[in-house]
């Protein structure tokens, strides 16, 4: 057959049906950071079930990666593909952090067209778009010169042991793509299939999480003064609002100092707070001798966590409070080095589905730290590339959602993009 006839005959493949009914099922299997062990099983059995070799890799007890692979024949060039199956929420405690559960965080329903979930959206819809373009491929009865190798990964989203949080539970940030590469698992390019509204992204932030903890001194209500220069305050958490303040300062100053072009747009590292902690809740009638705040800072690739850690411990001199800064974190971000014949991979798919050029990838997505950097790390050329996600309907403007048809169009380019490079 020629070259069309191979790519549309892999595309008649991709069922429109199965692939909304497989992210849905996914979506609906609650897999938040650290407890990715049903969502795996799951994932696994589909893979045999529609006769690929799979294998489960332990990465920490109770947690592992899926992996499987649609053989060449030796020939050609091997293509990773790349999701995580670990969800942002919903852990009993992020009560703390989103205010309330809300439904779409473990599940996921259509409606009008539209795929809705958060973990459809991160990242579970992609990861069912290149399952099912790779069964595509394989039904199709092709003959790929380079193997297609199929990666669902644990503990990509954001987490580090920190205070008493300490165990596997607690890990993150790549832990799982991580050992991937570290235990066998190679190729020559790395796809990572996250949102990117299809636009192509082979650059990512760092990320580096800091601990600044003010001291003073446990004060009963009645001994409570109120002096003007907050400096001086006996508590530590209304120093601690000092701090915070010029923090917010510094973050506005630091994300124009770093802004980092590279050929497929522009990063912004951005610097937030994340977390407070500070006495006990049942029993606010002294205030707390030890004030902590946990702060997010992305890291271009040219950056350095330990000037970040300077120019905070310089912050604090300046602002007068006393207070320790530790940084229990730091995962470096790269910039892809020879990953031309799969831009040239994915650029091809995309003007073959959508008949026009991608759009430029937004700041605020080469601005996240991804997968994509540990690929990255090891040598293996990586970009980022997947369907936007809307927020309106379902009754909440901030749903998170895919239409049905951007997913169906992901698993499209994704089924041509492996043809272009490993065929």
């Amino acid at each position: 057959m020629s070259v069309e006839e191979v790519a549309k005959s892999v595309l008649d493949k991709i069922d429109a049906e199965a692939l909304v009914d497989l992210a849905l099922k996914l979506g609906n299997i609650p897999s938040p950071k650290g407890y990715e062990r049903e969502v795996g099983d799951f994932i696994y059995h589909w893979l045999l079930e529609a006769g690929f070799s799979a294998f489960k890799q332990e990465v920490l007890p109770g947690r592992y990666n899926v992996v499987a692979t649609l053989p060449g024949t030796g020939q050609g060039r091997n293509l990773i593909f790349n999701s995580h199956m670990d969800t942002s929420r919903w852990r009993p405690e992020d009560r703390w952090v989103v205010g309330e559960e809300l439904h779409h965080d473990n599940h996921a329903w259509v409606n009008e067209g539209n795929i809705y979930g958060s973990g459809v959206v991160n990242d579970k819809g992609p990861m069912a778009a290149f399952m099912i373009a790779a069964k595509a491929i394989k039904e199709s009865g092709s003959k790929l010169k380079g193997d297609v190798i199929l990666t669902m990964v644990v503990g990509e989203t954001g987490m580090a042991p920190v205070d008493e949080f300490q165990g596997p539970k607690y890990l993150g940030k790549g832990i799982g793509a991580k050992h991937l590469v570290e235990h066998g698992v190679c190729g020559d390019y790395a796809l990572v299939a996250e949102t990117s509204n299809f636009g192509l992204t082979w650059a990512e932030c760092g990320n580096a999480f800091f601990k600044i903890a003010v001291p003073g001194k446990s004060i009963y209500t009645p001994f409570m003064t109120h002096p003007e220069d907050l400096t001086q305050h006996p508590s530590t958490i209304m120093k601690m609002a000092k701090v915070m303040l010029a923090i917010e300062e510094y973050a506005k100053e630091y994300e124009q100092r770093n802004r980092y072009e590279f050929g497929a747009g522009t990063m912004v590292p951005k610097v937030s707070i994340g977390a407070i902690r500070g006495g006990h809740p049942y029993a606010p009638t002294s205030t707390p001798a030890l004030c902590s705040i946990y702060v997010d800072v992305r890291i271009t690739p040219k950056g350095n966590p330990h000037t970040v850690q300077e120019e905070l411990k310089a912050l604090l001199e300046k602002v007068g409070i006393k207070a320790d800064i530790q940084l229990y974190m730091y995962k470096r971000g790269y910039e892809a080095k020879n990953f031309e014949p799969l831009q040239e991979a994915i650029l091809k798919a995309h003007r073959y589905i959508f008949k026009e050029e991608p759009r430029p990838v937004a700041p605020v997505i080469s601005s996240m730290w991804r997968d994509s950097n540990v690929f990255n790390a090891v040598g293996i050329p990586s970009i980022s590339y997947g369907p936007g996600h809307g927020g309106v309907g379902s009754g909440r403007e901030d749903t998170p959602h895919y239409r049905i048809a951007d997913l169906q169009n992901a698993a499209r380019v994704y089924a041509l993009v492996a043809l272009n490079l490993c065929g």
